[in-house]
């Protein structure tokens, strides 16, 4: 018996030593970070999950909503274009996405979809938007993107998307934020004692009070209206999101 546990103790050793020598590379190899990260992004975000879908599509991207020049910021694997591809309503679709393996899954889904309004995707910052004249854009789209963008960077991301947004034009979000400590203590500690485990494989995800960042737009914005909601989603820890429209 002190044998077996003398090996699984071991074992148990040799494990957690590889868990942190390949979360270690991932940290300071952005090149693999990014590619896994691309690659989980896409396993994750899957077009069959029916109530998710129905969110984005119905909700947060309903036809009546989208509409001209639309500019979505940190497009990830382009899974939004499942809720874009047959709205008639939509001329052009520019894809502000700065991970460089993400275009791989976005240019599967405009071939698979057939979309046929016009499409361009951008590997530059979203904190400057440099190739996008400003009051140009009719709608701009975020989903699940300021969780990764660094204090005080998200600040900068909703200026920008200010500037480049046509007087009258329309930012619809959702993002997944930390829970409140006042209704939700216990996993508000959890996803902070997680927070940088989840931050290396997250590829800088981290939980952050997304209100916040929305509440300090309301003297830039002409509105900004937000609701929180528990997503159906299966990872419990990431169920607490947010979505709002900001008007110019």
């Amino acid at each position: 018996m002190h044998r077996l546990l003398k090996t699984l103790s071991g074992m148990l050793f040799i494990i957690v030593a590889l868990i942190a020598i390949a979360l270690g590379y991932l940290k300071t190899n952005s090149n693999i970070r990014n590619r896994v990260f691309a690659s989980l992004c896409n396993s994750l975000a899957n077009p069959n999950d029916t109530k998710m879908m129905n969110l984005r599509c119905d909700e947060i991207l309903d036809k009546s909503r989208i509409n001209g020049n639309v500019l979505e910021i940190g497009a990830g694997t382009g899974i939004n274009l499942h809720c874009l591809h047959n709205n008639t309503n939509i001329k052009s679709w520019i894809a502000i996405e700065p991970n460089p393996y993400m275009k791989h899954y976005i240019d599967g889904y405009i071939s698979k979809l057939n979309i046929k309004f016009q499409t361009k995707v951008l590997h530059i910052s979203a904190t400057k938007m440099v190739d996008i004249q400003s009051d140009s854009i009719d709608t701009v789209i975020m989903t699940h993107v300021l969780c990764s963008i660094p204090d005080p960077l998200p600040r900068e991301v909703l200026l920008e998307a200010h500037r480049v947004l046509k007087p009258g034009g329309k930012f619809y979000i959702m993002e997944h934020t930390i829970a409140d400590r006042h209704v939700k203590p216990n996993m508000n500690t959890f996803q902070l004692l997680i927070g940088p485990l989840w931050k290396i494989i997250g590829d800088g995800c981290e939980f952050k009070p997304i209100a916040n960042y929305l509440d300090d737009m309301k003297h830039v914005y002409k509105s900004v209206t937000y609701q929180k909601f528990q997503a159906p989603i299966k990872l419990v820890i990431a169920r607490d999101h947010i979505k709002g429209v900001l008007i110019k």
